[in-house]
């Protein structure tokens, strides 16, 4: 962390106060009755507190691994080719294979093979991440995520 956190925090800090400040204009209502501006307020204050997170740690010692190693090193370009491919293929095979199955192989490709995570942490949060996503949009949004090959169940 360095220099060019500073720089990032302090776009988003200021990018945070702005939003913050005009969706306080557009109005907030109440937690039961939740105006124009409400959500956009609190999203402003989070991403002000995480800017400021940001800043702060910018300014404390680097390791020297942190230090040596660049985002555009072999090992970070492989990894973020690797994301960038798999999150297209989540993309691409959504309807094909259904929310649950892509978003639970989405997970453990990136745990197992782009973090090298062990077996057991990978199965345990592939699955937790599944389900918890699935309660949040399917039960409590009522969005309708794509069954897939799971079509048959009926859930």
């Amino acid at each position: 962390m360095g220099k060019a956190d500073r720089i990032s925090g302090l776009f988003w800090l200021i990018f945070s106060v702005f939003g913050t400040y005009h969706s306080y204009k557009l109005g907030m209502g109440t937690l039961h009755q939740p105006g124009p501006g409400f959500l956009f307020f609190w999203t402003g204050i989070v991403i002000g507190l995480l800017s400021l997170t940001v800043i702060l740690r910018s300014f404390g010692k680097r390791s020297p691994d942190e230090a040596k190693e660049s985002i555009f090193g072999k090992r970070n370009m492989t990894k973020i080719v690797l994301v960038l491919v798999s999150l297209f293929l989540y993309g691409l095979l959504m309807e094909r294979l259904g929310f649950l199955i892509v978003t639970l192989l989405l997970f453990f490709f990136l745990l197992r093979v782009v973090e090298k995570k062990k077996w057991f942490f990978t199965v345990l949060v592939s699955l937790i991440v599944t389900v918890i996503s699935y309660l949040v949009f399917e039960v409590g949004l009522q969005s309708q995520l794509p069954k897939g090959l799971l079509e048959f169940l009926r859930f």
